[in-house]
């Protein structure tokens, strides 16, 4: 089998992990587009829903107006024909207990008219705060559509980098062995799109442990891919001075 050339394929993965720092990145940034119309959507959905509270409201509000309305007609009407029959009265007695039912229900009218004039300034409110939650309403729907239609732009600009830097991707792990790609991969993976870190200062760029003196020597070597013990990303050395 033929033996790999550490070096050559350090600095193809050197490449390699800087268009994939960047695929992580828009990719990440991708991921969060959606997110964000949801949320608009959400806001528009809360404001809609705050619109159609309101007119339910104003909806029991109206019927509630129009049965105490009628019960207020109904007492009136009382009051009308028992004032009719009042006159009709022979006796003291009958005629003192007629005017205290009509007192009755003039009385009953008085609370009546107080409660249809509270439903009143009650349908003024909700008439004035249905009107400021429609403009609520029409600017959350307004920013959603101007916003929906600039996110959808940034998400097409960023399709199309992820686009080009995975096809440029393509042509680098062309040129990786087979097997140092597959370890490299595993590493991207679970490792938020970190596979390969350089070392400085005796320490792993990716976890920051510091290296044994052995395993400096293995990476100045490159006889072989050396990883982390700590974090099982590739090493290599930048430059020497910083080690």
């Amino acid at each position: 089998m033929q033996k790999i050339n550490v070096e050559e394929q350090l600095n193809i993965l050197i490449r390699l992990q800087a268009l994939d720092a960047q695929l992580y990145r828009l990719r990440k940034e991708r991921e969060a587009k959606p997110k964000l119309i949801e949320e608009l959507e959400a806001r528009r959905n809360e404001e809609q829903a705050a619109v159609k509270g309101i007119e339910e409201k104003s909806k029991t509000n109206q019927l509630k107006r129009k049965q105490k309305e009628m019960d207020l007609q109904t007492e009136e009407e009382s009051v009308k024909k028992l004032s009719t029959q009042l006159y009709q009265i022979k006796t003291n007695k009958e005629y003192q207990t007629m005017q205290h039912e009509i007192e009755g229900h003039k009385a009953d009218n008085s609370l009546l008219e107080d409660e249809i004039l509270a439903i009143m300034e009650e349908a003024d409110s909700f008439s004035k705060e249905l009107i400021k939650e429609r403009e609520l309403f029409a600017e959350a729907e307004r920013r959603l559509n101007e916003d929906r239609k600039k996110i959808e732009g940034e998400i097409a600009v960023i399709d199309n980098e992820i686009a080009n830097f995975e096809s440029q991707r393509e042509e680098l792990t062309a040129q990786v062995d087979k097997k140092v790609l597959s370890q490299y991969e595993k590493v991207l993976a679970n490792r938020e799109g970190v596979a390969l870190v350089a070392v400085k200062n005796h320490a792993c760029q990716g976890c920051f442990i510091n290296l044994p003196p052995q395993v400096i020597n293995e990476i100045r070597m490159k006889d072989k891919i050396t990883v982390c013990e700590s974090c099982a990303r590739i090493l290599y050395i930048e430059n020497d001075a910083d080690v």
